[in-house]
């Protein structure tokens, strides 16, 4: 019997293997016998794992929140300034490349699962809980009198959140115009606007 270190890691080699299963056939035409395939083992030890495509899915969404939600709070919770914490937040909500596997996926499984109610809630509730991370760095600048506000904070934060989703397909895309650090630059120049903050820079690639 593996050992649950073992299996810790076996679930993660085979979460990456269907990373890179989605990135080069999409979630349409994706089946477990190509999860098997990119991490070199029988369909049988990913039916271990996984019951059915749709929980393998279910798990690079859970994984997605750790990075999108979950290490961005651990990140900014280490930073005193709220400027600080708007420039880690922005640096860190967009893909890496066009070839950021995890940020592909979720733009894939978005739009394969459209209509799906229970994804639905899953989607609304991780663009909820980075829309709330980006209003408690907003209140907290207005309160360490660094931002000022023409529009309600909510409606900022809300589309700070809409922004990273937009040019992030731009990045994945390979859209030449918009590297990530033109994104984060443009990002950057709106939140500059809205909370009349000129000395807000991006954070270090």
């Amino acid at each position: 019997m593996a050992r649950p270190k073992d299996q810790t890691a076996r679930r993660a080699h085979l979460m990456t293997a269907a990373l890179d299963a989605i990135r080069s056939r999409g979630v349409a035409s994706l089946r477990i016998r190509d999860v098997a395939e990119a991490a070199g083992v029988s369909t049988g030890t990913v039916h271990y794992y996984f019951d059915d495509l749709d929980q393998l899915l279910f798990e690079v969404h859970t994984a997605a929140c750790d990075r999108f939600y979950a290490d961005r709070l651990a990140a900014i919770s280490e930073l005193d300034d709220a400027r600080d914490k708007l420039a880690t937040m922005i640096g860190s909500g967009l893909p890496t490349s066009r070839d950021d596997a995890m940020a592909i996926a979720m733009y894939e499984i978005d739009v394969y699962k459209l209509g799906n109610p229970v994804h639905a809630l899953l989607h609304r509730g991780l663009y909820d809980r980075q829309v709330a991370l980006y209003h408690g760095i907003l209140e907290l600048g207005r309160s360490q009198r660094h931002f000022t506000f023409d529009s309600p904070v909510v409606d900022v934060a809300q589309n700070m959140v809409a922004l990273e989703d937009a040019y992030g397909l731009h990045v994945i895309s390979g859209n030449q115009s918009l590297p990530v650090d033109r994104c984060a630059e443009l990002i950057v120049g709106y939140a500059r606007t809205v909370t009349g903050c000129a000395e807000l820079a991006a954070a270090p690639a």
